[in-house]
């Protein structure tokens, strides 16, 4: 039987351990100026750019004290009640375009896009509110909710701080108008 003795691979034993230890030191160095070089900017955090993670965007700010929001309140001839919210008007989900309808109907700066509002949410919600009998009137109404971040759920839709009636107009308010 022949002797073999397995030899190391030959840019093994060329390499030096003093020039390893210096090579892994150089690289740990350029790791640590590049976190504290990355860590300076305020959207990122040691070499991450999600602000997830970084240190300065991490402070919260508190929620507002109180919020609002605008409700309608659809009576119809034989005096029935219906809720109705701005997002619920237009049947896609275009919620600054519903606001800005429900806005401009209780604006009296143009007269002319706010007759043209009030038509449009007339007829938008009849065709929500499904009822036998015509919408006599349609009323905004401005309600505020108090925040309470430590609560679950923080805002207490039930229970409104404050009602406060915006305007009104009813249908022979848009007749008179044409």
């Amino acid at each position: 039987m022949e002797d073999k003795t397995i030899s190391e691979p030959a840019y093994a034993s060329k390499s030096n351990p003093l020039q390893a230890l210096r090579l892994i030191k150089i690289f740990l160095l350029i790791v640590v100026l590049g976190m504290f070089v990355v860590g300076k900017r305020k959207s990122t955090w040691p070499i991450v750019s999600w602000a997830l993670y970084s240190g300065y965007s991490a402070r919260f700010r508190p929620p507002e004290p109180s919020v609002s929001a605008i409700e309608l309140r659809v009576y119809t001839t034989t005096g029935d009640l219906h809720v109705v919210k701005p997002e619920q008007v237009l049947t896609l989900p275009r919620d600054s375009l519903s606001h800005k309808i429900v806005e401009q109907a209780f604006d009296n700066a143009n007269i002319r896009v706010r007759d043209a509002s009030r038509r449009y949410l007339m007829r938008a919600v009849s065709n929500l509110v499904h009822t036998n009998s015509e919408i006599q009137t349609i009323q905004a109404w401005k309600l505020s909710y108090q925040v309470e971040p430590l609560e679950v759920p923080p805002i207490q839709l039930q229970a409104p701080t404050s009602e406060v009636m915006v305007d009104s107009f009813s249908r022979e308010d848009i007749a008179d108008n044409n």
